[in-house]
């Protein structure tokens, strides 16, 4: 019997200024009972990653957990993934942002468990081809995308049972496709038939040369218990003790590997270059809503009809065009951008650190977006994500104007729409004006109160 390898990775998150309870009941319904199955399968090995945001509450309300956790990485039970820290689509943020995210994310994570990451969960899995370089710099070396990005470059399936390799200006980097076939199966399919499939994929002839599968599935652990019905179904129901069970006895031909042993052991498939993408949804949501609601009727038709020949080359839109989508997604992002440039102008290394702590909260990606789950729509994340980001322009104007009252007025295009814009700011306000649409007025901080 073939041997198959399977690379499992658990992305833990919630967003900048989320409710409590909401931390607390995901951390009962979910993170804490996926660790506490883990201690009591001690040969079920796998990757998990636990956001900025996220680690931040849970060394503040469970430190206990933290220590739990230390001692499976310790184990070599659990590898630890890094990522940006506070959870931003990478590909929307200027470089320096971009590797500063990485880096805070990596440095928490050897302070936490002694451990230095090597791999990155990529939010929202939104890829862009220049992405490699940036990630290459904050010393990554590998990170896992959905199957949907290979299958737009021409992959099948069966292709991707592995790694690949990619590069950005001879920047190289390691890419693993998550299978959907195991994100749809976990955990809503029969324990036994998940097996089945995980055999049947390892049954499969190997070409001369070529090497061991690697089944990946990368996907969110709140699905494990914190989505409607799935705690009871996962936990008081046993599915997920069930499956644990299942891979431990299975263990002479399939076996969990973290992805960052499987770069050690096994050899990667080849070299890929991958277009713009993200999940398979991400596509559908981002486009215009009279189109959005167009190719989802054509998606549903053709699955119906059964013509999977046909859907391997329907694509929807780009994560990008959520700025186009919603003027409040590209006014939030353009204001990060705006406020980016006078942070990272800072003299004072002090002060210019808090800022960007500051800054990089700000870019949390949730309220540029919408999907099922939460978006842009919901106005206490968006409400947290500009009072970061009026904080970080406070300390940045604050180094710049040493007087205790001042203003000042500019003209220049802030939301980039090739229209200049009026700025109106003092130590108390923050205003700007659309000359282009009758002097109207876009934008307003409450400074002290950190309010938009």
């Amino acid at each position: 019997m073939n041997k198959i390898y399977l690379s499992l990775a658990i992305h833990n998150h919630q967003p900048v200024g989320n409710f409590d309870f909401v931390f607390e009941e995901a951390y009962t319904k979910a993170y804490e009972p996926m660790i506490a199955l883990l201690e009591k399968h001690p040969g079920v090995r796998l990757a998990l990653h636990y956001s900025g945001p996220l680690r931040d509450w849970l060394k503040a309300h469970r430190p206990e957990f933290m220590r739990r956790v230390r001692s499976l990485v310790g184990r070599k039970q659990i590898e630890i993934m890094t990522g940006g820290y506070y959870e931003p689509v990478l590909t929307a943020l200027p470089d320096a942002d971009k590797i500063g995210q990485v880096q805070k994310m990596t440095a928490a994570i050897q302070t936490d468990f002694a451990y230095k990451p090597i791999g990155l969960w990529l939010a929202e899995r939104v890829w862009e081809p220049q992405l490699p370089k940036s990630l290459r710099e904050a010393d990554i070396d590998y990170t896992i995308v959905d199957d949907t990005h290979f299958k737009n470059a021409g992959y099948t399936d069966n292709d991707l049972f592995g790694y690949y390799v990619t590069e950005e200006q001879g920047q190289p980097l390691n890419i693993f496709a998550t299978s959907k076939q195991l994100r749809y199966a976990l955990p809503w399919t029969p324990v036994e038939e998940v097996i089945q499939w995980l055999r049947d994929q390892a049954d499969r002839p190997l070409l001369p040369g070529a090497p061991q599968r690697v089944a990946v599935m990368g996907d969110d652990g709140e699905k494990f218990g914190l989505w409607p019905t799935t705690y009871e179904h996962c936990w008081e129901g046993g599915w997920m003790d069930a499956l644990f069970t299942a891979l431990e006895q299975n263990s002479d031909w399939l076996i969990t590997c973290p992805p960052a042993e499987v770069l050690d052991l096994i050899a990667p498939l080849g070299r890929v270059y991958l277009p713009v993408a993200s999940y398979d949804e991400m596509g559908e949501w981002s486009l215009p809503a009279p189109l959005s609601r167009e190719f989802a009727q054509v998606k549903e038709r053709l699955q119906t009809e059964g013509r999977k020949d046909v859907l391997r080359f329907l694509r929807g839109g780009m994560w990008r065009s959520f700025m186009v989508k919603y003027p409040e997604v590209n006014s939030l992002h353009k204001r990060m951008l705006w406020a980016s440039e006078r942070v990272h102008r800072m003299k004072k290394a002090a002060a210019r650190s808090e800022a960007l702590d500051h800054l990089w909260a700000s870019q949390c990606n949730c309220p540029y977006w919408h999907g099922v789950f939460g978006g842009v729509y919901l106005f206490h994340i968006r409400e947290a994500n500009y009072a970061h980001l009026i904080e970080a322009q406070n300390i940045a104007d604050r180094a710049s104007h040493p007087a205790e009252t001042w203003i000042e007025v500019e003209q220049v295009d802030v939301d980039r729409d090739g229209h200049a814009e009026a700025v109106i700011a003092s130590d108390a306000q923050w205003l700007m004006f659309s000359p282009g649409v009758g002097g109207a007025l876009l934008e307003w901080d409450w400074r002290k109160r950190g309010v938009n």
